[in-house]
């Protein structure tokens, strides 16, 4: 638990040397904070509800209770997959894009479905960016060795 505590630390410190958030916090957003989707991120894969908390009503005290409601029910989805389970998951599922909330070749990352509509190609909702959040890629790009990896199984809404 403490390994993991100081991964989040020492990405909040690189994550801010590319975003400069802790310097200019009025600078980013509720929804693309850095910041917010780091501790987020953590606070998911661990089940940490406190850690997000505090950081929510630090930062955002407006939001917390809101988002802690929308916590509560995300946690619920997160998953680990292996790449096996990974690739069957996928398949099943008819995935075309997902969504990364932190760098899309962290290990941590914790990846969602993107709904694309029939009529256009994934292609076009791809975002893979020299950015640290937020990228989208195709699935076949999501399977990596030798990690495990974090995916919120909640189908998207349309």
């Amino acid at each position: 638990m403490e390994e993991d505590k100081l991964n989040m630390d020492t990405r909040i410190i690189a994550y801010d040397k590319h975003y400069g958030f802790v310097e200019n916090p009025n600078d980013f957003n509720f929804e693309y904070n850095p910041h917010r989707l780091i501790v987020k991120n953590y606070a998911l894969r661990k089940n940490d509800r406190k850690a997000y908390e505090s950081y929510l009503t630090t930062f955002f005290p407006e939001l917390a209770a809101i988002e802690l409601k929308n916590f509560d029910t995300e946690v619920n989805y997160i998953r680990q997959f292996d790449n096996e389970e990974l690739a069957a998951w996928l398949a099943s599922n008819d995935i075309q894009v997902v969504e990364s909330d932190i760098s899309c070749s962290d290990p941590d990352a914790i990846f969602k479905m993107v709904y694309v509509p029939e009529s256009e190609s994934p292609t076009s909702y791809v975002v893979k960016e020299e950015d640290f959040i937020l990228n989208r890629i195709l699935p076949g790009d999501l399977i990596k060795e030798p990690n495990k990896t974090w995916i919120n199984i909640k189908k998207p809404k349309f």
